[in-house]
């Protein structure tokens, strides 16, 4: 009897709606519910019962007993931080440095995620009761986490474990009282002082949120469906780990980023150098860059506006989605930064939202189906969409709806070209040389019309576009990174002072895999060197080693420095990255073919004249190969995509769309 395939299960929730992919490795089913801001857990249930519906299994606990892993990535921690609705933190730092934060002006987390009242200064060598008599005022003042970061102690933190002591020793964890206490040398192994207390900072404020939903959703899957599988949690490595080897701080922005991974993956699939991803939601549009199949990541700037020395994914977004609320200023049109979200939504929902929205604006032009929103589930009111957009932009501008609704589509698509006309720039790209890869819920809405705008030469539309965060985490492994920072020189003394630093390194990965239950054996093991003059500018050299010898990763590296041509420079850090494969499913061309429908015709609206009877193509019912030119639209449960005059749609070997224009 042939056994049956397992599911593995990847979710990602975001600010408006929470997306689901089910994979057996041969077929992909998507999903999508409303999410829920007031419990996360709502939303990830809801994925998993509309799964069970969809797939003909009686109950979440008779489909989960066909899943062998969950992978959960969310902009919990991001909007957290974005709202500004995170504990009360307390930190503890050298006496002078209570507004700078060891930098050269006043922090911008001060007064943001730490009140001035809330931050003390102790003096060098603190005697117990200064200490202590900074922690009752912390207390008294509400404060239930206490981060620790003093100047220079990375890597000899000798002088914050002692605080961190003097602290636990009078308030020890099995008392009411006991107060968490973070050590910025603990947080993030830099040597920059400044990093350390932000990373301590951002982590301290966002813990409690995500602690909290985490570990409801493990309950719910084990107590009450039966489920003891893997719950592993996106990072923004673009890995995965298991809950107790997770900080909060590292699933900042891990959502978005999964589908910058997800871009990479497509582009050494197409063989496309440069790339820029285009992520469109309900609430904002985010832009990564992809060169050469890889991520690009930034060494130092701003991670959530928050200044930090360490690197991380190039990501840069723009407060408008589908759901950015328009209004008129200065006889002009506005969208955002606010959004109508889920619920109540756009007017169109009928859900008791009455602001006018992207997505009003979006149904009266004639490119959503409003019989077939996410593919059925929900039906559009046109008649609410148009009261809105005259009641809120038409008549205070004193035009019509349509040209109303013109206005606010033209003025999406100006945003959305700045924001990426400007991550262009960042990157040293040209807009002639890039291809734009459209994803997201309204990422394919606007493909060509931002392509047109800049002069790109091309936009594909994903067939998994509107879950295509979680496609990147179908594609994820379980990863760790290990990060220390160093002053000293690669010379021949080099790899007598680095073998203290290797082993510890890989003792820490070896005892986390095998703490989450993964052979260390198993799993592939990656080194990068930074160096450089400063955390600014740096040059990586990277090797692959296995885990074990000291020396023979040293030797390894020595390798790869000498032929890197960077024997005898600055060495400013080390990293270890340890990576255990774990139900990644890739993307095989489309070989199946569906039997071809005639399109409907539907009033568009693309321009200022007047409104076009315009095809409509059901995306389910199109073949590898087949081409349409605008005007025209597709629609369909995963893909709704306008055509242009001037542009054409071509179904690519995997099924998804790319779009160029005429020639």
């Amino acid at each position: 009897m042939e056994e049956k395939r397992m599911f593995t299960v990847d979710i990602d929730t975001g600010g408006t709606m929470t997306d689901a992919l089910v994979s057996d490795g041969a077929t992909r089913h998507a999903f999508k519910v409303d999410t829920t801001p007031h419990d996360y857990t709502v939303s990830l249930l809801g994925c998993l019962q509309e799964a069970a519906r969809k797939l003909e299994y009686p109950s979440v606990e008779a489909f989960l007993a066909r899943v062998s892993l969950i992978r959960w990535s969310s902009t919990i921690t991001t909007n957290v931080l974005a709202e500004r609705r995170g504990s009360k933190v307390g930190l503890l730092v050298g006496q002078g440095q209570e507004a700078s934060l060891y930098g050269s002006g006043r922090s911008p987390v001060v007064g943001e995620l730490v009140a001035e009242a809330a931050i003390i200064g102790l003096p060098a060598d603190p005697s117990a009761a200064q200490v202590l008599d900074g922690v009752k005022r912390l207390l008294e003042a509400g404060v239930r986490r206490i981060c620790v970061c003093l100047a220079d102690a990375f890597p000899d933190n000798r002088a914050e474990r002692a605080i961190k002591a003097i602290i636990e020793d009078q308030y020890p964890d099995h008392i009411i009282g006991a107060v968490p206490v973070l050590l910025g040398s603990e947080m993030v192994p830099l040597r920059h002082d400044q990093t350390r207390v932000h990373y301590s900072l951002m982590n301290a404020y966002t813990h409690q949120q995500l602690a909290t939903s985490l570990f409801k959703a493990e309950d719910l899957l084990r107590d009450e469906h039966a489920w003891h599988g893997a719950l592993l949690i996106g990072n923004t490595s673009g890995g995965v780990a298991r809950i107790g080897k997770t900080k909060s701080v590292d699933t900042i922005e891990s959502g978005p980023v999964f589908g910058s991974f997800g871009g990479a993956y497509m582009a050494r699939l197409y063989g496309l150098k440069d790339v820029l991803c285009f992520d469109v939601g309900g609430t904002t549009t985010k832009a990564s860059i992809i060169r050469d199949g890889q991520v690009v990541y930034q060494r130092g700037g701003a991670l959530m506006e928050v200044p930090v020395q360490s690197s991380f994914a190039m990501l840069r977004s723009a407060a408008v989605g589908g759901g950015s609320v328009a209004r008129v200023k200065g006889g002009s049109v506005t969208l955002g930064p606010d959004s109508m979200g889920a619920a109540p939504g756009p007017a169109c929902y009928g859900l008791g939202g009455g602001e006018a929205t992207l997505s009003d604006a979006l149904l009266v032009l004639g490119y959503l189906d409003p019989a077939h929103f996410m593919g059925g589930r929900r039906r559009l009111d046109a008649a609410l969409s148009r009261a809105a957009i005259e009641k809120h932009v038409g008549r205070p501008l004193g035009v019509s709806v349509e040209v109303a609704a013109l206005q606010m589509r033209d003025e999406a698509v100006a945003m959305m070209a700045e924001l990426v006309g400007n991550t262009l720039a960042e990157a040293g790209l040209e807009a002639a040389h890039t291809a734009l890869f459209c994803f997201g819920g309204n990422g394919p809405m606007f493909s060509a019309f931002l392509a047109a705008r800049l002069g790109m030469p091309v936009a594909y539309a994903f067939d998994l576009g509107p879950v295509f965060s979680a496609f990147g985490s179908s594609i994820s492994d379980v990863v760790h990174r290990y990060e220390r920072g160093l002053t000293l020189r690669w010379d021949g003394q080099a790899a007598t002072k680095l073998a203290p630093t290797v082993a510890e390194l890989q003792q820490q990965a070896l005892r986390d895999l095998r703490g989450e239950g993964f052979d260390p054996a198993a799993a592939s093991y990656q080194w990068e060197l930074d160096f450089g003059l400063n955390e600014t500018q740096v040059s990586t050299v990277t090797a692959q080693a296995p885990a074990g010898d000291a020396a023979a990763v040293l030797a390894a590296l020595g390798l790869v420095v000498a032929a890197a041509g960077q024997a005898g420079q600055p060495l400013l850090g080390m990293r270890l990255s340890s990576r255990f494969k774990v139900g990644s499913h890739g993307m095989a061309p489309r070989t199946s073919r569906v039997a071809s429908e005639a399109p409907t015709q539907r009033e568009m609206r693309f321009n200022g004249a007047a409104q076009i009877d315009s095809p409509v193509h059901r995306w389910e019912s199109l073949n590898v190969g087949d081409a349409l030119v605008g005007p025209a639209s597709v629609n369909g449960a995963t893909l709704t995509c306008p055509i242009p005059p001037g542009w054409q749609l071509r179904v690519d070997d995997y099924g998804n769309a790319e779009l160029t224009r005429v020639v």
